[in-house]
Formats: structure tokens, sequence, C-alpha cells
């Protein structure tokens, strides 16, 4: 689109914080809606087509886009149905399934993100201004919301009946919410993740694996390349993992010699935490994914909580600016923190659960060996194991 065409001041119906999975799947909602929305991106495109980040679209999110007639364009990869939870390297296969349910799919967040871009900026033609920097958000009482910004053209501001915030946990949206307003529950669980991307893929079921040594997971990351977790230290950098270590620990985690040395393409570090913060909404600003809460990795359900807010947003607010009627967007917090509580106990039970069976210096001989009588019963009662494999599936 071609932004010189534009005022400095605009309209749109709404303006979405964020370019990342929430935001583009809330635009290509509401355009497809035919519901006016603008997108305000800090990153530039090819960043954000780049960005590698979680991959399993959970069996709700699957059944989300298929309710929107969406999920044969942005949805690939193969279905997946099963977890290796290994204690030690000794394999067992747990089989997500629950009668009658389609299973989750392996959809890389980049893929997903692209495809959004795709359907969204060359099918809809969509509104996304990239590379915005001194955003600034207005959601002053009785007067109407504005969000402005700068970008290479200059100094732009667009007025609007709604803001959503999908911008993460440091964004501005949130920032922009006055001291007092939202109350903030948080948990920390003690420990790190190192994740590294390696050109080396995942071989049968994605593994999480608990050992006397420390946690570690391999989760595809696209046909050729996985995302390696190892549980470390707060305080560990980068100089405290080079590569020779990595695949040292990686074999004597899965307790598996055969295991080759593959190029790694990136490290970063994840602080294991539970954020949680409420209310979802300031007035006309509307909080969603990372920018209203947080999971730990080893659920896997962040991106998949940030499909269940928006997929829940663009319903009330088409109901709102199609049909004048603003109930669901009034009841919009409520119907998604419950949500977000539940998930917030699966990923405990995640988290724990995982590392407790791991490394006894953590919490204890106690807790590692009734971690991993937790796991067995995974495989011994079906109660057990379909209940685990509901919250997997997202139908709880």
């Amino acid at each position: 689109m071609n932004h010189s065409q534009k005022q400095d001041q605009t309209a749109s119906r709404v303006v979405i914080i964020g370019a990342g999975v929430a935001g583009l799947t809330l635009a290509t909602l509401l355009t497809q809606s035919g519901v006016d929305c603008v997108v305000v991106e800090r990153r530039d495109r090819a960043y954000i087509e780049q960005r590698n980040r979680a991959g399993v679209v959970e069996a709700r999110g699957v059944d989300m886009f298929e309710r929107w007639g969406l999920a044969e364009r942005l949805l690939a990869g193969p279905v997946a149905q099963t977890i290796d939870y290994r204690v030690n390297g000794v394999p067992e296969v747990f089989t997500i399934d629950v009668e009658g349910r389609q299973p989750s799919r392996f959809c890389t967040q980049q893929m997903l993100v692209n495809n959004l871009l795709h359907v969204l900026l060359d099918e809809m033609g969509g509104d996304v201004r990239f590379e915005t920097t001194d955003v600034v958000v207005r959601n002053e009482d009785g007067q109407r919301p504005s969000v402005s910004f700068s970008d290479d053209e200059g100094r732009h501001e667009i007025e609007c009946d709604y803001i959503v915030g999908s911008d993460g946990d440091r964004g501005v949206s949130r920032a922009s919410i006055p001291d007092g307003v939202l109350t903030t529950y948080h948990y920390e669980f003690g420990y790190a993740w190192l994740a590294v991307l390696v050109e080396a893929p995942v071989v049968g079921a994605a593994i999480m694996a608990p050992s006397d040594h420390g946690f570690v997971g391999q989760l595809p990351r696209g046909p050729q390349r996985s995302r390696y977790y190892l549980q470390c230290e707060l305080s560990d950098t980068a100089e405290d993992w080079p590569d020779e270590r990595i695949w040292k620990e990686i074999r004597l985690r899965l307790n598996d010699d055969s295991i080759q040395a593959a190029e790694v393409h990136e490290k970063f570090f994840v602080p294991l935490r539970s954020v949680v913060h409420a209310p979802m909404r300031h007035r006309n600003l509307f909080l969603a994914g990372d920018a209203a809460h947080l999971v730990p990795p080893a659920s896997a359900k962040g991106m998949n909580l940030a499909l269940f807010d928006v997929d829940t947003l663009a319903l009330a607010l088409v109901a709102a600016v199609r049909d004048g009627d603003a109930e669901a967007l009034d009841t919009y917090s409520d119907t998604c923190l419950e949500r977000v509580w539940n998930y917030q106990d699966f990923a405990l039970w995640m988290t724990d659960t995982m590392h407790n069976a791991g490394d006894p210096t953590q919490h204890g001989t106690f807790l590692q060996m009734t971690a991993r009588a937790r796991l067995a019963q995974l495989h011994a009662s079906p109660t057990a194991a379909r209940l685990h494999a509901e919250y997997q599936l997202g139908l709880n």
C-alpha cells in the first residue's frame, strides 16, 4: 500500500499494535469480516517473516481456523499426535488422542505468520504499517481513541473505535495503562531453558525428556530443523554454552551417544515463569496474547492462548462494529481469563513434572519420584491419559 497517499491523520475502526501471530490473525479475521483495521508494527516485514517461534497449533486452534474458513490457506505441516516422554533416555511414546476430535498440527509460528501475511496483505489488501517508532496510545475517558507513530514518511495519527494491544510482554500497549488498573499475578520457577535452533530434524515424535542430569526437549521447527531446549541456570549466558557443551549435554540427558552434532543457528535463554495481567481491557484498549499473559514453554500454550484471545475478540469486535452489540466486548476479559487460568494450571503441571522428574538436586528425590509416578500414570491410566490429551488438544 502506498502510504504517501495517506493523510497524517486518518481513521479506522480498529488499530492493532503488533504483527505477531495474535495481531495478524485478528487483522485477518476482521478484514475478512469487513471490519476496517490497521496493524502497527515496529519491525520490518523481513524480520517478522524470518522470526522462528513455537510450532504446534492445538486442535482447538485448527477448529478455529476451519470455522473462519482459513485452515487450508494458513495451516501446513503434519499432525502432532505423539510425544515421547523419556526418563533417562527410555522412550515412552504418548498418543494424544480423544475419540472424535482431530489432532493438533505441527505448524511453526514462522510458517503461520508468513501465511497470514500473504493472505492479509496479498489476497485481502490489508493494511500493516511496518518499521514504526514512537508509538503512542491515547485511550482517555470521553475521547475517541487513537494511536500515533512515526515512520520514514513522518508522524501519523489514526483515530479509531478500539485499540488492540498484541505487542508482547514489553510492548507499549500494556505500558500505556495507568498504574493501579491492572493486577499482575506471577510465578517464577527458578530456572531457565537454553533454546538452540539446529540443523537436525526430529526423528519420530517430539521429545520431552527429564533425566538425572536435567531436562532436555526436542521439537520440530520445519522439515530439516528442530529446537532443543536444555534446562540451565538463570544466570547462564551463551559463553557458558559453547556448541561442544550443548551436544555433550544433549547426549548425556538423552542417554544416546549416537547423536551427531549439527549446525547451531541461534541460542537464547528463556526464564521459566508464568504471568497474568487482569483485566485484559482498559476502556477501549484490549490486550491479547503475550501482552496479557505468559506461560512457560513446556506447555506449548503461548501461541494457542493468543489464538483463543483473538478468536474471542474478533467475534466481539465484529458484533460491536457491524451490529452495535457490545455485550461480548464487555465479557471479553472474563471469557479469556477463564481459559488463561486453566492453561496456567496445565503449564504448572507440565513444567514441574518435566523438571522435578529429572535432576533431584532441584527439589529433592521425593518430588523426583512422585513426578515420575505421575508420568507413568499417563501410560497406565486411561482416565489420566484422556485428561492429558484433552489439555494437549486444547479441549479443556
